[in-house]
């Protein structure tokens, strides 16, 4: 049954033993305008045809990313402590099956996570700060019912259920993938440093360079310092300033000196940082970490749709408008 033209886009999904997902029998798969009940194939090619995959699959779907039982191996304060005012965080890790842990080495991963025994509507997206072996660390900013729920759940030798890897963590994925070898500059802030750990590797991996400017944020603290230069990446600390340091931003990108920027923050900064580019006359390419809710993350639940495109699901290319 046709749901009526729409853009096509690449799917994060595609070409995984994920694809072809439930939605490619529902008429609603992001990539695929045949799957969607349209005439005439127009595809936001992602290396794969994903109609062929399904007509191969026997013109059924795959089936999902099962829950796996996780063991939390241990846990840390990132910010709270002593510090009046501030958000409370913490870091985890996690002991999950070896080929989830390979798989979350990309970045942009992230896993939802929730307490163990409970419905998915307590399902937690939480980016993937680093995996190593068997096992996957985390960090959570404590902000509502779920993320409490979930932090008093996280106590060393605690069971939590984990489903995942997901890759939409991080859009604009294709300018990463073209400029990850080259000078990337990232600006993060509270929570969101969290993105650079993975993305610092993949750099320093492609032999590319990292400068990455970092604002405590609500959190109060700077967690990922001796991790980034660890990895080669150098890092500088913003102070709080009025203009939330673009002018500073603004000279790093006019001085030449990247070919990436990425935006690791809330949607007020991708919008911020996003309109500083549009006043270049030859701007740096763009990517952000996702910021869109999401509760199942396979693109059925709808909590991450905006203006038709499933966010947990499409690799844009530029901002929706209605993330701004």
């Amino acid at each position: 049954m046709s749901i009526g033209s729409k853009p096509s886009t690449p799917c994060f999904d595609a070409g995984s033993q994920y694809c072809p997902c439930a939605l490619s029998e529902l008429g609603q798969c992001v990539a695929c305008s045949l799957l969607r009940g349209e005439q005439t194939c127009d595809c936001g090619w992602s290396g794969v045809c994903v109609y062929s995959e399904y007509v191969r699959n026997k013109s059924a779907h795959k089936s999902g990313r099962p829950a796996h039982s996780a063991t939390v191996l241990g846990r840390w304060e990132i910010a709270g402590e002593g510090m009046p005012g501030a958000s409370v965080a913490l870091g985890a890790e996690l002991a999950v099956p070896e080929d989830i842990a390979a798989w979350c080495s990309l970045p942009g991963s992230f896993v939802l996570v929730r307490p163990s025994g409970s419905t998915e509507r307590w399902n937690v997206p939480l980016c993937v700060a680093g995996t190593k072996g068997r096992s996957l660390t985390v960090a959570v900013e404590v902000a509502g019912p779920k993320t409490t729920a979930l932090a008093r759940n996280l106590r060393e030798g605690s069971k939590v259920t984990l489903v995942g890897p997901f890759w939409s963590g991080i859009q604009g994925h294709l300018a990463l993938r073209k400029h990850g070898g080259s000078r990337v500059l990232a600006v993060a802030k509270g929570i969101n440093q969290a993105t650079l750990v993975q993305v610092a590797q993949y750099v320093s991996h492609r032999g590319g360079t990292l400068k990455a400017l970092i604002g405590p944020g609500t959190l109060g603290a700077v967690f990922v310092l001796e991790t980034l230069e660890a990895c080669g990446a150098s890092v500088e600390i913003l102070p709080r300033e009025k203009d939330h340091n673009l002018a500073r931003i603004f000279r790093e990108i006019t001085r030449g000196h990247c070919d990436l920027l990425i935006s690791a923050g809330g949607d007020a900064q991708h919008n911020s940082l996003e309109e500083l580019l549009q006043s270049l006359p030859e701007p740096p390419a763009f990517a952000w970490s996702s910021n869109l809710t999401m509760t199942c993350a396979e693109g059925i639940c709808g909590s991450c749709l905006k203006n038709g495109f499933r966010g947990c699901k499409s690799e844009l290319s530029a901002q929706m408008p209605s993330e701004t």
